[in-house]
């Protein structure tokens, strides 16, 4: 039997969820709902797609798939690549360290230059010292996490990968042989 092709139009059961999955999914993750459901579209057809296909196939008028195109550009997510054709790469990995540089840009440094404030004012409003002791500690944990996310991009890709997949596979493991921490509660 040979396997269904993608027709710009309509999307098969299959894709359908696939793109709703991510439309659901990006909000959770304070991303806009439209922008996901695109790029999950242009990443499953595995081609570039016109606007008007991508709005045909997920239902979107012109303006709502030129504002998400334009909110994955931002994100470096999609690549126009030439007349009013657009496409995503291949690789989820690709795809993940792209959106992660974009966050980590976007994010990072607005977060610990308000944190920081946050720690300056209440020193110099000489606010209760429990109250200082709190803001330090989420100070700390954000300044940790950026230290140890500055670390990781020293990595190589492949090394990410590599390291990745093998705590992926090795927790999987771990969850057949001894079952996972919710099976506990």
């Amino acid at each position: 039997m040979a396997a269904a092709r993608v027709d710009e139009m309509s999307l098969l059961p299959a894709m359908h969820d696939f793109v709703t999955f991510f439309g659901e999914l990006g909000p959770r993750w304070g991303l806009e709902a439209d922008p996901c459901r695109v790029h999950a579209y242009l990443y499953l057809v595995e081609r570039p797609a016109s606007e008007s296909d991508i709005a045909g196939a997920l239902d979107l008028d012109g303006a709502a798939v030129t504002a998400a195109l334009a909110y994955l550009v931002r994100w470096r997510m999609v690549q126009s690549v030439g007349a009013s054709l657009w496409q995503v790469g291949g690789d989820p990995w690709d795809m993940l360290m792209s959106a992660l540089e974009a966050r980590r840009q976007e994010e990072i440094a607005p977060a610990l230059a308000t944190l920081r404030g946050c720690r300056d004012a209440a020193l110099r409003d000489k606010l209760d010292p429990s109250v200082r002791r709190r803001i330090g500690a989420v100070l700390d944990l954000a300044e940790d996490l950026a230290a140890i996310d500055t670390q990781a991009r020293r990595l190589s890709p492949q090394f990410l990968r590599q390291m990745v997949g093998l705590s992926g596979r090795a927790a999987r493991f771990m969850d057949r042989t001894f079952g996972s921490r919710r099976d506990k509660r």
